[in-house]
């Protein structure tokens, strides 16, 4: 039989899935009908609708990455919506072979090229450098760099880490590092869901050029109280999830102790060391006033703060910084056919420096805060359509004061700039044949936005489709514009002087437009191999001018140019077994022209790697053990030699250094190994509830190059390189009640 979308004969079935223990909403669950080959994915919320044909016996099968496969039969009447409530068991690890669902059928039916998901557990199970860390992962992905092995920045196909769109429960973190870039803000225990789009992401995310990692924390334990306590060499965490009202609360915090032993031991000061700490608090509340209606309240609030007391008060140092956010969310769903959401946000960033004595400081503050309303509808009007809308306000406030004790300011800026977007995107699937899938899927979609300090108005055009060639192999191609309006003022190597500065009349938005193509393909059972080549056009985007102290527009802070980066991306990746892991390959060029830089030559950033191998791997060798293997190679960094110096009229002390041509020199490879074997056991219960994992960083002692110097004071010159750091043990414990 022929059904069009519009047949009356057809039904719908929709609702949520949830983990069966605690229920937490499930994002990504597939939900399918082999035999119609008809399916869906589920949502941020876990909400899915789906078109059946009535009257008919139908199996439909549920599955999500970790948990067992669901079979429900049914038969729908005419026009029947049916509301389901969908409960899967996790599937745990026993004496034989793990047998949970991959999301090879997720990433077959997606139309989104350059996605990648992982879960809190993949983030767990991999070496740690003290505490887990879901940057560190991320780095080991085809197309992701860093800049060094103490930076958690993330430099994603040639764009810097501001052209990255960085969420948590829908608000923006616009530093999201702690202990100078060593470690992300994103508490592990607290993680739900992480995903990552690197390049060509839909209309519904905008304000940036590169790409979107968007992290959702959990929910919490809507039938039982549990928590969990991690105790590690250099920091501690602890969780607690507990049912509240009709549905859960979340409490998750995260302190470094180093200062503490320290101070006890009388350390800090027979030393002269710094006293340092970071912290972390999480907190969420979700209730459900009706079965349609979902409410989440949640916070974030992390800090890092460093004080040195040195030989006089002139020498006293005092640095703070970190990142505050809090969201308020509704989600209503209107029958069987409609999503609609509501977000109401806030979120701010801020950095203090200070350095001399309390009556004659030199200082440096800056902040950005940004207060955001989002509103969402996601419409499945028929089997072939899936429609998404919304509209964003954002109001910015932007502070940088730059002060010596009480002498007048060197800068003083105060912005107050407004954002707003709009956006509109189908997802369309040809009409159904005899309900024999049609391989072909395409979302177009149009981003529209602007800011209120620039009258150009970001015209924003998204498309994207899948081709599923064969059963084993889809083809995949995505192009699209993007805007970015605000800019960043960064020092590399401490990143804590970031300065956002929204886009004036000076200087244009910054505007990149991006292909991609690639293919999927499921080798192996239980694998899949993809290959993805992108090319990304940037234009306006911005060099901080060297020694800026002060100026009144973007022109006077920043050199404009362009650029443009291209490559081929590979990944094999296994997800279930005892075996899982992957390889990446990546194959890059990354390029900049700016008209006062390097003589208007095009000259490679610092961050650009021409290869990048990366193998991560972890092996169940029983149900107590763990062992887990992460392996980096890469093209060294590039970077600027110094070639002469010559006499400084003004300071004959200080010779000025000549440079030679910007970035034309390459450090040595960087390689490392990481090594971690996790043991777990009962503590106190008659489950294994706990687990000690011993880590090695940097397996084979290699010590990278971090940056290499010329000393002009001997003949000949010399140089010298600092290096990273050497192997280093560490060890933790958790602790689940």
């Amino acid at each position: 039989m022929i059904v069009s979308a519009q047949d009356s004969t057809s039904a719908v079935i929709s609702g949520f899935v949830k983990d069966s223990a605690s229920g937490e909403t499930l994002i990504g669950a597939t939900i399918r009908v082999r035999a119609l080959k008809l399916g869906a994915i589920t949502n941020k919320s876990g909400f899915f609708s789906l078109h059946l044909p009535s009257g008919e016996r139908d199996t439909v099968e549920i599955s999500s990455l970790g948990y067992r496969t669901l079979k429900v039969p049914l038969t729908l009447g005419s026009g029947e919506e049916r509301t389901l409530t969908i409960l899967l068991p996790v599937q745990n690890l026993s004496g034989g072979e793990i047998t949970v669902e991959s999301s090879e059928e997720r990433e077959r039916q997606e139309p989104q090229v350059s996605r990648i998901s992982l879960t809190p557990k993949q983030v767990e199970d991999l070496p740690k450098t003290g505490q887990a860390d879901l940057f560190r992962i991320l780095q080991f992905l085809p197309g992701v760099q860093t800049s060094s092995e103490i930076s958690s920045g993330l430099y994603i196909r040639g764009g810097s880490p501001d052209q990255n769109l960085i969420l948590l429960d829908g608000s923006v973190l616009y530093n999201p590092s702690h202990f100078f870039g060593f470690f992300s803000t994103f508490n592990p225990d607290a993680i739900k869901d992480v995903e990552l789009i690197k390049g060509g992401f839909p209309a519904e995310y905008g304000g940036r050029l590169s790409a979107v990692l968007n992290v959702t924390d959990i929910e919490g334990d809507r039938n039982q109280t549990q928590g969990k306590v991690d105790l590690g060499l250099i920091s501690s965490s602890a969780t607690i999830q507990t049912p509240v009202g009709t549905g859960a609360l979340v409490l998750a915090g995260r302190r470094t102790y180093l200062d503490a032993i320290l101070n006890v031991t009388g350390l800090t000061q027979s030393l002269s060391l710094p006293d340092y700490y970071f912290y972390d608090l999480n907190a969420k509340l979700t209730q459900n006033p009706s079965p349609n209606d979902k409410i989440v309240i949640s916070g974030y609030q992390g800090s890092d703060n460093l004080n040195f007391s040195g030989n006089s008060p002139a020498s006293d140092i005092v640095l703070q910084w970190g990142n505050k956010a809090a969201s308020a969310a509704w989600t209503h769903v209107f029958g069987s056919e409609l999503f609609t959401n509501l977000d109401l946000s806030v979120s701010n960033f801020n950095s203090v420096f200070t350095i001399g004595s309390a009556a004659q400081p030199f200082s440096w503050t800056n902040a950005i805060t940004d207060y955001t309303a989002r509103a969402s509808v996601d419409y499945f009007p028929n089997p072939e359509n899936t429609i998404k809308a919304g509209l964003q306000a954002t109001g910015y406030k932007t502070t940088l004061l730059i002060q010596a004790g009480n002498n007048p300011p060197n800068a003083n800026v105060d912005l107050t700039p407004f954002y707003g977007a709009a956006y509109v995107q189908d997802e369309w699937k040809p009409a159904m044949q005899g309900y024999v899938e049609d391989p072909l899927a395409i979302t177009g979609g149009l981003r529209v936005d602007g800011i209120s300090s620039n009258s150009q108005l970001g015209i924003d055009p998204r498309l994207s489709a899948r081709y599923i060639l064969t059963p084993a192999i889809t083809l995949k191609a995505s192009w699209g514009i993007y805007h970015q309006y605000l800019k960043l003022a960064t020092n590399n190597l401490v990143p804590i002087f970031d300065v956002w500065l929204p886009t004036d009349t000076t200087e244009q938005p910054e505007r990149a437009t991006q292909y991609v193509l690639g293919i999927s393909t499921v080798p192996f059972e239980n694998y899949t191999f993809e290959i993805e080549g992108y090319y990304k056009d940037m234009r306006n985007v911005v060099e901080m001018q060297p020694n800026v102290m002060s100026g009144s527009t973007l022109k006077d802070v920043f050199f404009e140019g362009n650029g443009n980066a291209y490559g081929v991306e590979f990944f094999l990746q296994k997800q279930v077994g005892r075996l899982t892991g992957w390889i990446g390959y990546t194959l890059a060029w990354t390029w900049r022209t700016f008209p006062d830089i390097n003589n208007g030559n095009e000259f490679p950033p610092t961050y650009d790697r021409r290869n990048d191998l990366d193998i991560v791997a972890t092996y169940h060798l029983s149900d107590r053990w763990t062992l887990g293997a992460t392996f980096t190679y890469g093209t060294g960094q590039a970077y600027t030699q110094i070639t002469a110096l010559t006499p400084n009229a003004e300071d004959p002390a200080r010779a000025i250094s000549i440079e030679g041509d910007k970035n034309a020199l390459r450090l040595p490879p960087y390689n490392r190994l990481d090594l971690s074997a996790t043991y777990a056991f009962s503590f106190f219960s008659d489950k294994r509830n706990a687990e000690f994992d011993f880590d090695i960083f940097n397996a084979y002692d290699h010590r990278n190059v971090w940056i290499s110097t010329v000393d002009q004071s001997t003949n000949p010159a010399t140089i010298n390189d600092i290096r990273l750091l050497p192997i280093l043990p560490t060890f933790g414990l958790s602790v689940s009640f």
